[in-house]
């Protein structure tokens, strides 16, 4: 149990090790496969908030006060008893329906872990494998609660070939890892269609100087310096001019709609340079009274022309869960921003070229970017700040997620995080290029924009709703057949 979950928490840091999920379940399998369900639950608990401890340990370095600290760690053994809890649960079920539909039941409860405001779909054993493009590419078909489906089938199968030492067995395990190889290594092909030229801006600041009224020229002055580097680069490779600039989550520290010297100095950059850009950046609605974790685009010519307020808060970062309908929770105070929820699913538009924006942990959740590239966007664009995240694994997990959006969708990304790792993405998942932790940077690159759907954009998450409905199937059928049995038995001891 230990073995497993170490050797499963090992493939999710940025060791280089991601290959160990391939078969790091496989002790555990040793111990709850025809284990009685009260122990199968017992050790998927066990091992499933081992996992998350040796997973997520970074988050106890996050940079927040102390006495908001020290309920977080309170939290945290919290949060992972609950991500035990799903294992648990898989644990429990396979342990009535067999041992060969834990890869259902894996896929239909990720999916589960997901939903609503407090949804956490962190550490889904898929993203284990977002640095092997060959093998991502089946989240084309079936998104990423489908490819961890597909990795815990993979350490069932190798389980069964250790076990019973046959050759049948042996050649399902090798079928089962070739094929996803196969698909891959025929989808991935050379970019082609429109292009366009991004800057991405990494100015490396201190999350907890930025807002501050002395940094705030400071912050200004670099994000116009880096993005005339931006300019200077692009003519120089590309003999071209960016068509748009991203500046991280929050890199204007005041409310950049509104007029001032800042948005002054911005808009004549845009129109001396005829290039647009984008920037993360709060917004204040005063018809409602409202702060939001927003982003605006700026074009040559205009002001302000789009805008975007973040959909899905941090639970207790951002917001309080629920307490737009719970009024008691609006009196809870953990430190965390006080901003509303955005409701449009914007869709920016520059030279014909469509792109939504994805704020932050966004990039975890796979409706929204299915939603926004439903929606025709072409391209989509991650800004965010982890620098509140250090520099261990969280910022390169966080990371990994959002490539897993590229494949599902067959769009490029293009990520800008204010102190790493911004990076571009083409369509299947390949970094083209990127910057990293703590390290100031631009990126300028030439983006390939091809039309083309993927099957996971067309029918979504198909794959665990019908792994949900499976699973409740066969344990209504299981606890059918015991009640039968059950009666039969009964019968058959009234003739004695």
């Amino acid at each position: 149990m230990l073995l497993s979950a170490s050797l499963l928490a090992l493939s999710f840091h940025p060791l280089g090790l991601h290959f160990l999920a391939w078969f790091s379940l496989v002790p555990v399998l040793f111990v709850i496969d025809k284990a009685k369900p009260s122990r199968a639950f017992t050790t998927g608990l066990i091992f499933g908030a081992i996992f998350a401890l040796l997973s997520l340990f970074w988050i106890v370095f996050l940079q927040i006060p102390i006495n908001v600290k020290i309920l977080m760690i309170f939290g945290l053994l919290l949060l992972f008893l609950y991500l035990g809890l799903y294992f648990g649960v898989s644990f429990l079920i396979t342990s009535h329906i067999g041992i060969w539909f834990l890869p259902l039941a894996v896929c239909g409860l990720e999916f589960v872990r997901g939903i609503g405001e407090i949804g956490f779909p962190w550490l889904s054993l898929g993203y284990s494998q977002a640095r092997y493009p060959v093998m991502i590419q089946q989240a084309s078909i079936y998104g990423i609660y489908g490819l961890s489906g597909w990795l815990v089938l993979l350490n069932v199968a190798l389980y069964k070939a250790l076990k019973i030492k046959k050759w049948r067995n042996v050649i399902l395990t090798l079928l089962i890892f070739i094929m996803p190889v196969i698909y891959g290594t025929l989808r991935i092909k050379a970019a082609k269609g429109t292009s366009i030229v991004v800057g991405i801006i990494q100015p490396n600041i201190d999350p907890n100087l930025k807002f501050t009224r002395s940094m705030r020229k400071e912050t200004f002055k670099q994000l116009m310096h880096f993005s005339g580097a931006c300019i200077e680069l692009a003519r120089d490779v590309y003999n071209d001019s960016c068509d748009l600039i991203i500046w991280p989550e929050s890199a204007t520290p005041i409310f950049l709609k509104l007029a001032n010297e800042y948005q002054l100095s911005v808009l004549e950059f845009v129109d001396s340079n005829k290039t647009a850009v984008l920037t993360g950046t709060p917004i204040y609605d005063s018809k409602i009274k409202q702060i939001y974790n927003g982003a605006v685009l700026m074009e040559p010519g205009y002001k302000v022309t789009q805008e975007y307020r973040k959909l899905h808060l941090v639970p207790f970062g951002e917001h309080i869960p629920f307490d737009r309908y719970i009024p008691l929770f609006q009196k809870i105070d953990l430190g965390e921003g006080d901003y509303s929820p955005g409701i449009d699913f914007t869709v920016f538009n520059i030279k014909n070229l469509k792109f939504s924006c994805l704020i932050c942990f966004e990039s975890i959740f796979p409706e929204l970017s299915r939603e926004f590239v439903k929606r025709d966007a072409q391209l989509l664009v991650n800004i965010t700040n982890d620098g509140w995240f250090g520099k261990i694994s969280g910022p390169q997990q966080h990371n990994d997620m959002a490539i897993l959006r590229a494949v599902e969708n067959g769009v490029p990304l293009a990520r800008s995080a204010n102190t790493g790792i911004s990076m571009v993405v083409d369509k299947y998942g390949r970094i083209l290029e990127s910057r990293g932790l703590f390290e100031e940077g631009i990126i300028v690159h030439r983006i390939f924009i091809e039309n083309g759907k993927t099957i996971y954009r067309v029918v979504g998450d198909i794959a665990p709703v019908i792994s949900l409905m499976v699973v409740t199937i066969l344990l209504l059928l299981r606890v059918i057949g015991l009640n039968l049995l059950w009666r039969t038995e009964q019968s058959n001891g009234s003739l004695f």
